[in-house]
């Protein structure tokens, strides 16, 4: 009964169930609004779903049929599925687990720590079907639709569905109660759980790469491997080995299928036994200690007469605030780092290990310079569209707004420090590109430098409209940080916003390369029109900066 309380609390909690009861009991036209931005959202998003990832679930199923295993798809989608969550389900387990505000109300009633523990592990798994249902329903669909699978199917299918994110869930549920335990204590408490965090995705990262190498293998036995019965899904499946069970479970025949249905779901309530056994003894011990703070020392005169002498400008105060609160908070700089950093590398490091990158690079050696130098641009560009540091700004604040408003700093000079700093995050992702020079393209210094330039111009409309769509609606009444960011439809809206800005762009470019313009002219262009369309949002921001600050009411 416990349980079943605490579920049902965190679930409100999460989604905001009684806040929605009230409104639409008192405030209808606030809930009409809101199913109406989550329709506006669908039907932007719809589009890009189906012309990139349905289609690219169909082509895989049809690569798979030809070959004469369709159950490669769902191979496919299970394993994606199951990497995504490992990877990018840290820091929400993490949120949730230990910085949630209804924690010092839950310790002190009579709940065992493994209800907590459990109670929060079933909103995250709830979540995290958000990640699950995008892959999983166009895999199922092709290949039950592709091969006229029975109902046996469809229901087994929707079970794998229901517990996929479980079992990644778990591990990473082990590994944050132990690195919390450990890390709970002394004066580096961020950096060792940093240090943690990074470690956890290079060992899952080497995982994958040790266990998929086939440079040992022949040609003649790599091919063998591929076209055996089920060689797709068992070369696949070698990154997350639960996969073959799954699938077995859903395309074998009889006996069969019920054995590795039965070892994935086994293998699924072992992984829910062994967090709970660790959440009963390392929970309450992580916690203690996890909000406390060092002392600072004694600040003598003459440093302090030091300090008061040298004044930052106002706008470069913001910024630099901006990022100690990044650095201070593990779970805004796990989310923010991981999308500009770990993530382009989690997809490019194993092109380089698994010896893929040569035909890729063979195809962009007859592509144009121009195009390839554009693209490298671009890519700087994605870091600002998909990092939520723009578009989570405001609503990062939470309940501390109210500092911003009092603060004698005028709300222009904070969107100015709002800027230079997601403006510093995203030329994180120059490095990157210096990378791939060194490792692949061999670009010039020249070259370098003018893609680092229209990279940065290119960032700058993804960030101004980010801020904008956050200072007009700022969510300020989440209950733990994470929250903050993954459940934050601002960061989707400004995702579809910057799609919008990016596809002028790219219809500008392009007429400007079918006028014949140089080279050089082009670049000048593409780069003055993302000004221009970073200016326009701004120019917004700044006429109602004021006001907006006044009408904000910190919770």
């Amino acid at each position: 009964m416990n349980l079943l309380t605490l579920i049902k609390m965190q679930l409100n909690v999460s989604f905001n169930w009684s806040a929605l009861k009230w409104y639409a009991k008192h405030d209808k036209k606030k809930i009409l609004g809101g199913i109406a931005l989550v329709i506006i959202v669908i039907a932007s998003l719809a589009p890009l779903y189906y012309f990139v990832a349905v289609n690219f679930f169909k082509t895989v199923f049809l690569s798979g049929y030809s070959l004469g295993q369709p159950e490669f798809v769902l191979t496919f989608a299970i394993v994606s599925v199951s990497m995504l969550v490992l990877i990018f389900a840290i820091p929400f387990i993490m949120a949730i687990f230990y910085f949630s505000r209804d924690l010092a109300l839950l310790v002190p009633l009579p709940f065992w720590p493994r209800e907590i523990i459990g109670a929060k592990f079933i909103t995250v798994v709830i979540q995290e079907y958000l990640t699950v249902l995008p892959f999983m329903l166009p895999a199922l669909y092709f290949y039950g639709t592709g091969v006229r699978a029975g109902l046996y199917f469809w229901l087994v299918g929707a079970l794998i569905t229901l517990i996929l994110p479980i079992i990644p869930l778990t591990i990473i549920s082990a590994a944050i109660l132990v690195l919390m335990r450990v890390t709970n204590l002394g004066k580096r408490k961020d950096l060792l759980r940093y240090l943690g965090m990074t470690l956890f995705l290079v060992a899952v990262l080497a995982f994958n790469y040790f266990v998929t190498q086939l440079e040992t293998l022949s040609q003649e036995e790599i091919m063998k491997l591929i076209f055996a019965r089920e060689g797709l899904a068992s070369l696949v499946s070698r990154a997350y080995p639960p996969a073959l069970w799954a699938t077995r479970a859903l395309t074998a025949q009889g006996a069969a299928a019920l054995l590795n249905l039965a070892l994935f779901v086994a293998l699924t309530l072992v992984g829910i036994m062994i967090m709970l056994f660790l959440g009963d003894r390392l929970f309450y011990r992580g916690l203690i200690g996890g909000d406390e703070v060092t002392a600072r020392k004694d600040i003598s005169s003459d440093r302090l007469a030091k300090g008061m002498s040298q004044v930052s400008a106002p706008a470069w105060a913001i910024a630099k605030r901006e990022i100690k609160v990044l650095v201070r908070t593990p779970i805004y700089f796990f989310n923010s780092i991981g999308v500009i950093l770990i993530a382009p590398l989690a997809m490019f490091l194993p092109l380089i290990w698994g010896n893929a990158l040569e035909p890729i690079l063979t195809m962009l050696s007859a592509v144009r310079p121009l195009y390839l130098n554009l693209g490298a641009a671009a890519s700087i560009a994605l870091v600002a569209a998909f990092a939520p540091a723009a578009s989570t700004s405001f609503s990062r604040e939470g309940k501390q707004f109210w500092l911003s408003q009092v603060m004698p700093v005028a709300p222009r000079e904070q969107i100015n420090g709002k800027i230079i700093y997601s403006l510093l995050l995203s030329l994180l992702g120059i490095p990157l590109v210096f990378l791939a020079s060194v490792l692949l393209f061999h670009w010039n210094i020249q070259e370098l430098i003018l893609i680092s330039l229209v990279g940065i111009c290119l960032t700058l409309p993804s960030i101004t409209v980010s801020l904008l769509i956050d200072l007009l609606r700022p969510y300020l009444t989440w209950p733990n940080p994470q929250v903050a960011i993954k459940q934050n439809l601002n960061a989707v809206f400004a995702m579809v916003a910057t799609g919008g800005l990016y596809y002028l762009t790219y219809q500008f470019a392009m007429y400007m390369m079918h006028r014949q313009f140089s080279d050089l002219l082009i670049y000048g262009g593409v780069a003055a029109f993302a000004l221009l369309l970073a200016a326009i949002p701004y120019g917004i921001m700044v006429r109602i900066a004021d006001q907006r600050f006044r009408e904000i009411i910190a919770p």
